[in-house]
């Protein structure tokens, strides 16, 4: 069988295919994800719809239903009583169109429009619901702005809210490892090139012998599919675009829409439809947009922040067992449960269901704003209705001789630390960056690589110390370049001598301004605008103060473990190097004058 019985329970189901019609002439295609034994039933059921831009479906060799990538949210969906809609967005797939970026306003219309049509179509009671993971999780934020009626509920996993600050250039850092292999997989998907796709090697072969994108029903001859692929030749694609994202105000290309955009929060707040957002700790900067959506937007909104990887299939844990090789996979039906549970709460409860699911983190959606988030180390939910949670108190950390982190203000005028970036210094093919291509995420021991770094470490902690929330590290620092790149690496030393990464985070050297003016959604450091008009090549030789927050973070370190500071200059396997600054000498100052430390948020004994 190519999926888990106890997930796919019903095998009766078909997939059909049909194109909706929108207003300007545009054709999308749809696909239907019905029971064949009762297809005919007069029994209505709300829709769970998912657009994409990765294939509703794919044609094979051996066309069995249960090969479709789809087949097994289909299935588990409709033995809860919903019926999965899946849409080829504008552009892609077998739909007709051209797109100028991702997640267009155009998209947003489009997405209404799509809503609308579904809610009419005589299976359907009317009801409406959007879900989605990763780039589906950003259509369904945006399904959100068109506020149709029918439309009751969003629900998704890791949408990247801010997606030029919290994964294409954090920190004005541009993720070219993203650039190049998504750009690669979406024009081979634009294209219907099977071989193309399965070249960038994001998935694995499927069974039944890859064809390519499936044309809708009535196509018996591919000539409708063939017309729209020829459509798509003008789309944008993110490969060779790298150069568009050094300012954040000067893309050489289309903005996608922004969900912090004043006309977009008020749509989105206007709208008041209920939205259910789950992310993990340590996937891309997933967490921190959801946090930062939950402390700005006045909507319904349950925040789930937890220890699972981009897809929710394993566990992303730098405290758990094992070597940097082992994965604690989850369930195989750990996210579509809980996506019923959130689906639940809306469509059952409010018919006079009882059928609320507390369990920690598969609540649905609360009447009001709620975050509920894990606690590595602790192995514990928590709840809170406001974040940063109530009792955080950050705790001081300088930067001192002999390598160590201290919590005495340093008085000496002198003191400084001097090092060479070492260009090949990386975090490896299994972080948060490279989770986005649905890898596992591991923690390998940083020992070794840890010596191509500049690090501070901390003598063995006399006490359990729980952190929560946003470290915010400041450096003073003289450079022999006018540009570069500044890794800040939190870790843990363990008694055994074993070095794990907890979170990170990073700034361009250009970008180090902090603004007075008021950044556009709430952040929780110094505000970088990213803007040309403020950006400030490094002198070399004088002194520059380097400051921003790690992603966000809540794990128990223990009693006798040791904290580290590390500073890189460089991630090999993810972010594009700055040509000519590639590997300056950097010097780390560390006196009373000049005081480098980094403020960690400790939760406080309750």
């Amino acid at each position: 069988m190519p999926y888990d019985e106890t997930v796919v329970k019903n095998t009766s189901l078909v997939c059909q295919s049909e194109y909706a019609t929108l207003q300007d002439g545009t054709r999308l295609a749809v696909s239907t994800w019905f029971d064949n034994t009762d297809i005919k039933s007069s029994a209505k059921r709300p829709a769970v719809l998912i657009n994409t831009r990765y294939w509703r479906a794919y044609s094979f060799n051996d066309d069995r239903p249960e090969f479709q990538p789809n087949y097994p949210l289909a299935s588990y969906l409709y033995i809860h009583g919903y019926v999965l809609v899946v849409a080829d967005m504008r552009g892609t797939g077998a739909s007709f169109g051209s797109r100028k970026t991702e997640l267009s306003s155009q998209e947003t219309e489009d997405i209404g429009e799509l809503i609308d049509w579904i809610s009419q179509q005589p299976w359907c009671d009317g009801r409406v619901a959007t879900t989605g993971t990763s780039y589906t999780a950003g259509s369904t934020l945006i399904s959100l702005l068109t506020a149709p009626s029918a439309l009751k509920l969003g629900v998704c996993r890791a949408p990247d809210f801010d997606g030029h600050r919290h994964l294409i250039a954090p920190g004005g850092i541009v993720n070219q490892w993203f650039i190049d292999e998504w750009g690669e997989y979406t024009a081979a998907m634009d294209n219907n090139d099977a071989e193309g796709l399965l070249a960038v090697g994001r998935m694995m072969p499927p069974e039944g012998g890859l064809l390519g994108v499936r044309p809708v029903d009535t196509d018996a001859d591919g000539s409708l599919l063939a017309s729209a692929v020829k459509e798509h030749k003008g789309n944008f694609n993110l490969s060779g675009s790298e150069d568009g994202f050094l300012f954040i105000d000067q893309m050489v290309f289309e903005k996608p829409i922004e969900l912090f955009d004043p006309r977009s929060r008020e749509r989105f707040e206007q709208s008041q439809i209920p939205v259910v957002i789950r992310c993990g700790w340590h996937d891309a900067g997933t967490q921190l947009g959801a946090l930062s959506m939950f402390a700005t937007f006045n909507c319904p909104m349950h925040i789930v922040i937890d220890p699972f990887n981009h897809v929710c299939a394993s566990k992303a844990d730098p405290l758990q067992a094992g070597d940097e090789t082992h994965v604690q996979e989850l369930p195989s039906d750990t996210a579509m449960s809980l996506t019923v549970k959130s689906l639940d709460r809306i469509f059952k409860e409010e018919q006079g269901g009882q059928n609320a699911d507390t369990a920690p983190g598969s609540r649905g959606q609360e009447p009001d704003s709620i975050v509920e988030y894990y606690t590595l180390g602790k192995n514990c939910w928590n709840t809170t209705r406001q974040w940063p949670p109530a009792g955080i108190q950050m705790q001081r950390w300088y930067l001192s001789d002999g390598h160590r982190l201290v919590s005495n203000t340093p008085t000496s005028t002198e003191g400084c630390d001097h090092y060479k970036v070492d260009p090949s210094a990386t975090t490896g093919l299994n972080n948060r960056w490279f989770a986005q291509s649905y890898k596992p995420i591991l923690f390998p021991d940083r020992r070794e690589e840890d010596k191509k770094l500049l690090v501070y470490d901390t003598a063995p902690l006399m006490a359990d110390v729980e952190i929560t929330g946003h470290p915010v590290v400041r450096l003073f620092i003289r450079s022999s370049a006018t540009d570069g790149q500044f890794f800040v690496y939190l870790e843990t030393i363990e008694p055994d001598g074993r070095v794990r990464l907890l979170t990170d985070g990073q700034l361009r050297g250009i970008h180090r301004k902090v603004s007075d003016e008021t950044p556009p959604y709430k952040m929780f450091g110094p505000y970088h605008s990213l803007k040309k008009e403020d950006a400030q090549p490094l002198i070399p030789g004088e002194v520059a103060e380097i400051t921003f927050d790690l992603f966000p973070i809540s794990i128990l370190i223990n009693k006798g473990q040791r904290l580290r500071l590390a500073i890189a200059g460089a991630d090999k396997d993810v972010f594009k190097p700055i040509l000519g600054c590639e590997s300056p000498e950097i010097t780390v100052e560390r006196n009373g004058l000049y005081a480098s430390y980094i403020d960690i948020p400790a939760m406080q004994k309750r």
